[in-house]
């Protein structure tokens, strides 16, 4: 009679082991890779011609500096062109507001197929703009739009 060993070989106890860490890192890539998707596919499109494209999005930021969250837009701007281009734009100091002045205008330079993104570390204020939310607008942030104004494009 032939007696099987209780025990398995040590190939087979390996190969599962490599098995189950290769399926972990799977896993892992794929939760990463969809939370990298879901964050791109969060911006909105503000403003787009021919020239740039300027997307936006309302994101909670950790200050380091009190340990608090604000809120700010953080903005996306794409030279869709082989030139470079100066961006202009005023910024409004508040939804509804008509008059904007000097301290709220913005330049800057893109070079051809640039693209600036904010993020929360931003210290340019055309990446990163804080959002400042009203009571009456409580619950509808998500869908205050961004405020820029008077956007103007030129080639240089």
């Amino acid at each position: 009679m032939l007696v099987l060993s209780k025990f398995k070989p040590l190939n087979y106890i390996n190969m599962k082991q490599i098995f189950r860490i290769a399926l972990l890192f799977v896993l892992y890539l794929s939760v990463g890779f969809t939370n990298k998707i879901t964050a791109q596919s969060s911006w909105k499109t503000h403003f787009e011609n021919g020239k740039v494209k300027i997307e936006y999005r309302l994101q909670d930021c950790k200050s380091t500096a009190n340990d608090t969250d604000f809120s700010y837009y953080l903005t996306r701007f794409t030279n869709k062109t082989k030139s470079k281009l100066n961006v202009q734009f005023d910024t409004a100091p508040k939804l509804g507001a008509k008059n904007v002045d000097a301290e709220n205008f913005n330049s800057f330079i893109l070079n051809p197929a640039e693209v600036k993104e904010g993020n929360c570390t931003s210290t340019q204020r055309e990446l990163r703009q804080y959002f400042q939310d009203n009571k009456k607008s409580k619950g509808s942030a998500a869908n205050t739009p961004l405020l820029i104004l008077n956007i103007k494009t030129y080639e240089l």
